[in-house]
């Protein structure tokens, strides 16, 4: 092949990355292939064509198992190094980026992080990238063969194209890792993706306790939507093992309501391609809102009862 290899062992980015490499492939006139790492390769693999591939290659190893990026970085380069592709899509995972910059060095091919589009130009790949946390943006020219990007979930939209891909299997020598991992820890549940919630309430510092979170869920309850944080209160109050932000989720909500979120850059980056933000702070010079449609200046634990006490109202009367 001489066109787009796209990867992600996440499934839903796998088909959002498909979606905008099937664009550009059309418009290159080339082909869209899937590098499928795994121990085995499922029956449903053909069906990524239904999502814009037109082969599957697999290279299946009882060591592509598990999280070490060293064989999956084998399989990955393997393919690269047969297919010859012009444009490697990587999903921004944290075994993605991992892999993608190990096949990258090992390969000594350009490498753009976070990409948020991408196109073909003179012959090689121009990629948009953010930087300085979200505030600004480079375009790269990536003149090697081939280029490598990667991209963060919720960027891109998958279309269904229809039809059934080829799968084909690559034989690549995988190597032992030369890590052991000692210890696997369980995540916590995190119920419904926060990328793909509807709305979201987003809690910063302004909250007083853990046990106020009641007035965040009670909320959200009422559209259908998530609760979710910022990295503080992630990491140093450890209310919720995940964060919104630059190092952590993205969405791209039809509502999101801040309850005490300063509104730092480095977290307005994971919340900003809402449709509609709602900021409620007590302090009237905080940052969010700047960035928000609407803004109340309120001690949250006292106006958010009141204001979902009010939409419960006007929810029943138009019962």
């Amino acid at each position: 092949m001489s066109g787009i290899l796209v990867y992600s062992e996440k499934p839903q980015l796998l088909r959002e990355l498909l979606g905008k490499a099937r664009q550009v492939a059309t418009e290159m006139g080339t082909d869209v292939a899937v590098a499928y790492l795994g121990e085995s390769v499922p029956e449903t693999a053909a069906d990524l064509g239904n999502w814009g591939a037109d082969t599957v290659y697999t290279v299946t190893s009882p060591l592509l198992v598990g999280l070490h990026p060293e064989p999956y970085t084998d399989a990955l380069a393997g393919i690269v190094e047969q297919m010859k592709p012009e444009l490697v899509l990587v999903g921004a995972t944290k075994p993605g980026l991992e892999i993608s910059a190990r096949t990258a060095a090992r390969l000594g091919v350009g490498l753009a992080s976070f990409c948020v589009d991408f196109r073909w130009q003179d012959g090689c790949f121009t990629a948009d990238c953010m930087i300085y946390s979200g505030v600004g943006k480079n375009s790269y020219k990536i003149t090697t063969k081939p280029a490598i990007a990667t991209v963060n979930a919720a960027v891109f939209t998958p279309t269904e194209t229809g039809g059934a891909a080829q799968v084909t299997a690559v034989d690549v020598t995988i190597n032992p890792p030369s890590m052991k991992i000692v210890e696997y820890k369980a995540k916590a549940a995190a119920g419904v993706r926060w990328e793909d919630a509807p709305m979201i309430v987003d809690v910063g510092q302004g909250m007083n306790q853990k046990e106020d979170l009641g007035l965040a869920q009670e909320l959200a309850d009422l559209f259908a939507g998530q609760v979710a944080c910022s990295r503080p209160v992630s990491s140093e109050r450890d209310w919720f093992p995940e964060w919104l932000g630059l190092s952590g989720k993205r969405i791209h909500a039809d509502l999101c309501v801040t309850l005490g979120i300063s509104g730092s850059i480095q977290h307005v980056v994971g919340i900003r391609d809402s449709k509609t933000i709602v900021a409620i702070n007590i302090d009237e010079n905080a940052g969010i809102f700047s960035q928000a449609d609407y803004g109340v200046v309120a001690d949250l634990h006292k106006f958010v009862p009141i204001l979902t006490a009010a939409l419960k109202t006007k929810s029943a009367k138009l019962a």
